[in-house]
Parts: structure tokens; C-alpha cells; sequence
């Protein structure tokens, strides 16, 4: 029986380029796919684990001892290093490895943990090995000779409110140099820092991120206090990858004056207005050929002039989405 207070450890993986490979070679994408996850579950078996499901072209597993997640980790990339393994495919997984006591259910685990161990996976290379500082207390003073630790420091990780200390593991025949770890950073936004934990609200969460996936317009409506703005900038946190000019939030609750609106979103943006003429054609031409997400924060006050300018931008600028909040 599954002890809810157990401390349960999560490795993630990832083929990183599968896409590619998938577009190259289907016929050798396709065989390299099933010999990467028998491989993948004889490392994990080896090492005391239980694949709990695969994730597209990577595994979810699980370990009650962490020093077992990253030997099968580093068992993993060594096994996947040869290409012949894998029908002449080079496979680069990226690994992430964290540990904390969550919740199960049917199988499967639900929690901030769970959710944090994909997240510094998601910071990887392929190739690379991530291990949260959780991870590292609990296995620095077990790792065999062959193992060490590589401190890179704090990452801010895509979705979490809480940035994270991460170590990469280092093996002498696994790489040891790799480009910048991916983080929050990479896209150009300007969400704050967030003081608390986005928790029990995942539904929501799923649910908002799908619609905007669907619509260039999605309005948050509710009473003061329903946390739609705590919403609206995790869900811009967890699509940053959709908008490569960036995810922009403009809060108006300061904004007094609907005439001001244009105002507020060209400085969030950064746009400045061409002397003699209105800041809103500065915006237009700034947005015509870029992609990106705006979150207008309590339009209510200011919601007509927001709706103007929702629909002049939307209008001029077919890679823009707008996710708007307002009582």
C-alpha cells in the first residue's frame, strides 16, 4: 500500500529533436521509439523504480530511494549514447530528477512535486541530467565514484512560483558542457515573480490554456478577489513557448483615465510613439509581423476602451492573442 507520507522521488525524460526525427524518418523514428523504452524500462527496473507511464517520447518514473533515480538516470543516457542501440538513431533525452511527498491516485501522482520534477526536466538539454536541490541533499554523501554533482545555480522554472537550485550530474562518459539551462527567462515577458504556489486550481488551469490555444481572445470574468489575475499569469507562464515575441502583461488597475490605455500597453511592451503621431499606430506597426500574448489585467474600469483596442490590434496583427481579466 502506498504510504502518503513517503517521500517519492520523480525522474522525467525527454527525447529532445524527436519532431525532426519524426519528419526525417518515421520508419526508424518508429523502431528507435521502442527500443528507447524497452531500454528505458530495463533502467529503471535495474534500479528499483516503477515507470508510472511514457509522456510522448519520454517517461514518468518513480523511486522510493533518489540515489536509484539518478543511476538509472545516468544507466539511461549511457545506453542511449549508442545509436546502435536504437536502430541507428542517435536519441539526446534530457533527465530531470526531484523529490517531495504527493498525492496518488489510480495510479498516477498529483501534487507540486510531481509537477516541479517535470519542470526541471523541461530546463535540460539533451543529454543532461538536472537534479533539484531537494534531490542533491538527499544523495550527496551516497554518490558512488563515478558520480558527482555540478552546481549551476538557480533557475527560474517555467510555470512554478518558486525558482529552483539545480545540480547536474556528471559521469566521465557523459557530456559535460551544454548551452544555458532553458528557463523562464528565455521568452521575453515580464511576469512577476510569483510569492505562492498555484495549487487545486489545475482544471481551471487546463481548461483556459486550451481555450486560448483556440481563440485570439479569451476574457477571465468573475468578483473581486476569484484570482483571476493569479490565473491569467500562470496560464501565460505555462504557454511561453507558443509566443516567441513573448507574453506582456499590462495592468490597468492603475489606469484612470480609458484614454490612457494605449499608453499602458505600449510602455509594457516597450513601444515608443513616433513624434506627431497617436501611440496606438506605434503599436500597430510594432505588432504587425510579431507573435505574441498580452494579458490586459482588470480591464473593468477601462473595458471599452480596452475592447477598442483589443479589436485594432487583433485586427492589424494576426500573430497577437489577448487574454483579458475583468469583473
Amino acid at each position: 500500500m502506498h504510504d502518503p507520507s513517503a517521500v517519492t522521488t520523480y525522474l522525467f525524460t525527454d527525447i529532445e529533436g524527436s519532431t525532426g526525427h519524426w519528419e526525417r524518418e518515421p520508419e526508424r523514428m518508429r523502431t528507435a521509439l521502442a527500443r528507447h523504452d524497452e531500454i528505458s524500462r530495463a533502467c529503471v527496473t535495474a534500479h528499483r523504480g516503477t515507470i508510472v507511464k511514457t509522456t510522448g517520447d519520454g517517461i514518468h518514473a518513480v523511486f522510493a530511494d533518489p540515489l536509484g533515480a539518478v543511476r538509472a538516470a545516468v544507466a539511461l543516457q549511457l545506453a542511449l549514447a549508442d545509436a546502435d542501440a536504437t536502430g541507428g538513431i542517435t536519441l539526446r533525452i534530457r533527465c530531470g530528477v526531484h523529490a517531495g511527498v504527493d498525492a496518488r491516485r489510480d495510479n498516477d501522482y498529483y501534487g507540486n512535486a510531481v509537477n516541479r520534477a517535470a519542470r526541471v526536466m523541461g530546463a535540460a538539454h539533451g543529454g543532461q541530467i538536472l537534479v533539484s536541490q531537494v534531490v542533491v541533499t538527499l544523495v550527496a554523501d551516497r554518490l558512488p565514484k563515478d558520480i558527482s554533482l555540478l552546481d549551476l545555480g538557480q533557475v527560474r522554472l517555467r510555470g512554478l512560483a518558486q525558482p529552483e537550485q539545480v545540480c547536474q550530474v556528471v559521469h566521465p562518459s557523459l557530456p559535460r558542457q551544454f548551452p544555458a539551462l532553458r528557463s523562464l527567462a528565455d521568452t521575453p515577458n515580464n511576469l512577476p515573480q510569483q510569492l505562492t504556489s498555484f495549487v487545486a486550481r489545475e482544471r481551471e488551469l487546463a481548461e483556459v490554456a486550451k481555450l486560448l490555444g483556440e481563440t485570439r481572445l479569451l476574457t477571465l470574468q468573475g468578483g473581486g478577489g476569484f484570482g483571476k489575475t493569479r490565473l491569467s499569469l500562470q496560464v501565460a507562464a505555462e504557454v511561453l513557448d507558443d509566443y516567441p515575441d513573448g507574453v506582456w502583461l499590462v495592468e490597468l488597475a492603475p489606469v484612470g483615465d480609458p484614454r490612457l490605455v494605449p499608453q499602458a500597453v505600449a510602455s509594457a511592451l516597450g513601444v515608443k510613439e513616433d513624434p506627431g503621431f497617436p501611440v496606438l499606430d506605434a503599436l500597430l506597426k510594432f505588432a504587425t509581423e510579431r507573435r505574441f500574448l498580452l494579458v490586459l489585467d482588470n480591464c473593468e474600469h477601462v473595458v471599452h476602451a480596452c475592447a477598442d483596442l483589443a479589436r485594432q490590434m487583433l485586427e492589424a496583427a494576426p500573430g497577437v492573442t489577448i487574454l483579458a481579466s475583468s469583473r
